[in-house]
């Protein structure tokens, strides 16, 4: 089967990650596609060459239009879960950038009623797609480091500090809740969690370096209302501790990854820079050794999205109950910097 996809929110995110993946899909093609910003839907309409019939201004208007078998959402994240409901309302899968949404509460929802309708759904956690994170993946489930003690991760880049880079929903607390929590730390959640370890509490610190930014479509300056960067601890099932570096204010460091994990037997170390990975040592008896990952590793998003709908899941394509643990370890996060101490991730589920 073929299924025909609709793109929610055509801008950087969605040409750059999810759209090359579609189109090398057998069983996916683009039907549809929806945006508030004419210019972004004019550009992405060229693009696929889909007729104007096919382009809606209103994601609800996309939706009930008849012409998309699912749909993949790349909006700010205040849409992400309104969006979703309505698919979920009209029995359409969804894909969902991370964060899945701005807090615990609206996400559980939104999965519990793609669960009550029997649809499955799909979360962007793009790591899970990296070749050498999957190899990492498989070296930890194997014992390969014994018992699991460390996980050091630190992600860093230039981004929060690019000349004129104006106030856009990133640095809004009305449309990103946490800032560079929400978009750098999910993801480096997601990749210890991805090891097979879960959140038991977190405690955090963050804060907010560039105060004041031009508006978006005018000459004022508005103050910053999301965080620059965030340091988190955080104690993890199996006594496991893990700790976080995470900041988009680092000068001449256009974008730095790496992760470490120690254990019993030895350790794995994987270095990413600039979107491209470097290295990925591992060292138990002896030298360390340099690990590449073949062919077997090789994985795409938007694929592992198709997977999902017509299940054929490998079973390490994110879904939308990773998607839930990692909204529950967010916003233990943030409360954490909020209240200055450690919060545990029952606090935010509920469930001990």
């Amino acid at each position: 089967m073929v299924y025909r996809i609709g793109l929610i929110g055509v801008g950087g995110i969605m040409n750059g990650a999810h759209i090359p993946g579609y189109l090398t899909s057998q069983r996916a093609k683009i039907t549809a596609l929806c945006d508030t910003n004419p210019l972004a839907l004019e550009r992405a309409r060229v693009k696929l060459s889909l007729d104007e019939s096919a382009c809606f201004a209103d994601y609800r208007d996309l939706v009930a239009s008849g012409l998309v078998d699912a749909v993949d959402i790349a909006t700010p994240d205040y849409m992400h879960c309104p969006i979703a409901a309505e698919a979920a309302a009209r029995n359409l899968p969804f894909s969902v950038e991370k964060p899945m949404g701005m807090n615990y509460a609206e996400v559980k929802a939104v999965c519990d009623a793609a669960k009550a309708r029997g649809l499955s759904g799909h979360v962007c956690f793009s790591w899970h797609y990296r070749p050498y994170v999957r190899l990492m993946r498989e070296k930890i489930a194997s014992g390969a480091l014994g018992e699991l003690y460390h996980i050091y991760i630190r992600c860093i880049k230039d981004s929060g500090l690019w000349e004129g880079r104006r106030l856009e929903w990133r640095f809004d607390e009305r449309y990103s809740a946490s800032g560079v929590m929400g978009d750098l730390s999910s993801h480096m959640f997601d990749i210890a969690r991805f090891a097979g370890r879960e959140f038991v509490e977190l405690s955090a610190d963050a804060g907010i370096f560039v105060t004041e930014r031009q508006e978006e479509h005018g000459e004022r300056l508005r103050p910053v209302t999301t965080w620059d960067w965030c340091n988190v601890l955080a104690r993890m099932e199996g006594g496991v501790n893990a700790t976080f570096q995470i900041s988009r204010t680092t000068h001449g460091v256009k974008d730095w990854m790496q992760v470490e994990f120690y254990g019993s037997k030895g350790r794995l170390s994987y270095v990413c820079r600039n979107g491209e990975p470097q290295k990925l040592i591992m060292q138990t008896d002896g030298e360390p050794v340099e690990l590449i990952p073949d062919a077997r590793y090789d994985a795409v998003q938007s694929e592992g999205f198709i997977n999902i709908i017509d299940g054929t899941t490998d079973g390490l394509e994110p879904t939308l109950d990773e998607g839930l643990r990692a909204q529950a370890a967010l916003d233990a996060a943030y409360r954490a910097v909020k209240e200055h101490r450690w919060v545990k991730i029952s606090e935010i589920t509920g469930k001990e």
